[in-house]
């Protein structure tokens, strides 16, 4: 026997029926994609622990004579090779991580909105070039051109997060083109441009509200991008210098001293889970706002 609870439609005054309080909502969609729910638990303990982690744990830097020590109840996470305690330094880590990746969407995402809208709306010669342009960008591999961005512009932390904002952004422009195109051809833009709109109420007012479902769809999925290129540059050792701790460059130490496993398990099991809760919310709003998906 089927145990789902009825749906209870209510009207107002006039007949129309009223939409649900949105707590109600939103528990109904965390049953129905029981792996986003997961994948938003995740995610939201990471942002937890990447704002109050220094509340919780010591100082990073801290050394102490306790030199590569393993987890213990006093250093649940062990300690690295000058006694620091290594708990700390993933929460640290992911600290660094969270705030590369949210600054490096934030680049992406305003240049990406800026140049496709506009690109899509002016057309003729320079929404030509502008294409070009992309398609040469797009020529390198996303890591390649990382690599060369942050030789270029430096290694600290606002190089990196604008070297992963550029990259993101070349990404997103053709998406942000695509839909303003699809968005400028329906008659309620016509009627805007009949009435004598401007083009920046149209592309503020009509356009812009179009691209939040495909935009926050991808947005997901490279924060969990962002993620494993910030851990790949400095495992290369090309990302955030230190002191910063970084998942990356704990998991290039932990090469040399193969001996002390959890040098390497911790920040890669942190690092595995951030990814892998942004990858599952993500595929989530992709089935809630996919209308060939829903109920599969």
């Amino acid at each position: 026997m089927s145990t789902a609870e009825p749906t209870v439609i209510t009207f107002d005054e006039f007949g129309v029926a009223e939409k649900p309080p949105r707590i109600v909502r939103a528990r109904k969609l965390l049953r129905q994609h029981p792996l986003g729910a997961f994948g938003l638990l995740l995610v939201i303990f990471v942002v937890f622990l990447a704002a109050f982690g220094p509340i919780i744990v010591p100082d990073s830097e801290t050394i102490s004579t306790d030199i590569l020590v393993g987890p213990s109840g006093e250093h649940w996470f062990g300690t690295d090779r000058l006694g620091r305690d290594y708990l700390a330094r993933v929460i640290a880590g992911a600290r660094l991580s969270m705030s590369l990746a949210l600054g490096a969407m934030a680049i992406g995402v305003g240049a990406a909105l800026a140049w496709g809208m506009l690109s899509a709306y002016a057309q003729s010669t320079f929404d030509l070039l502008s294409q070009r342009i992309i398609d040469m960008m797009l020529a390198f591999p996303g890591l390649v051109l990382l690599l060369l961005l942050t030789q270029v512009i430096g290694r600290g932390w606002q190089s990196v997060a604008l070297g992963m904002g550029i990259i993101f952004a070349v990404n997103m422009v053709r998406i942000v083109r695509a839909s303003t195109l699809a968005t400028l051809a329906e008659s309620y833009v016509e009627a805007a441009r009949l009435i004598g709109a401007s083009p920046y109420r149209i592309l503020w007012r009509h356009v812009l509200p179009n691209m939040g479902p495909p935009l926050l769809i991808y947005v997901t999925a490279l924060l969990g991008g962002a993620i494993l290129f910030e851990g790949a540059l400095s495992f290369l050792g090309l990302g955030v210098p230190p002191p910063e701790p970084s998942w990356g460059r704990m998991l290039t130490e932990a090469r040399t001293l193969w001996k002390y496993p959890h040098l390497s398990i911790f920040p890669g099991v942190a690092m595995t889970i951030a990814v892998l809760g942004f990858n599952l919310v993500g595929d989530s709003i992709r089935d809630i706002f996919d209308p060939r998906l829903r109920g599969a």
